[in-house]
């Protein structure tokens, strides 16, 4: 019994802590090293590639998030005619890779 209790303990601080990583929005003092190191493109560029998408659009909120072992760019657009849009972008080569309207 005591083992098996120690066992869940384990296993449900495991699962935490990977959840805690896969969805979690990076600081800024954890992107500039990322985007130094060539490992993420810089926000400009990602922003600008959202926008493109959408002309004339106007970037709302935006984040960096570890996701499988990858970095995800997940941005809100508005675009000229007022639709917004959810975006994905692989954070490190400005790939699209999720836009649906919201």
């Amino acid at each position: 019994m005591k083992a098996w209790f120690v066992s869940g303990i384990a296993a449900a601080a495991l699962l935490s802590a990977g959840s805690a990583i896969a969805g979690s929005s990076l600081s800024s003092t954890e992107l500039e090293p990322l985007i130094k190191s060539g490992k993420i493109l810089p926000l400009e560029i990602l922003e600008k590639a959202a926008r493109d998408k959408h002309p004339g659009g106007k970037v709302n909120k935006g984040e960096v998030e570890r996701h499988n072992g990858g970095y995800i760019y997940e941005v809100e657009v508005t675009d000229a005619d007022g639709k917004e849009w959810d975006m994905d972008l692989d954070a490190s080569t400005g790939l699209m890779l999720k836009d649906d309207d919201d």
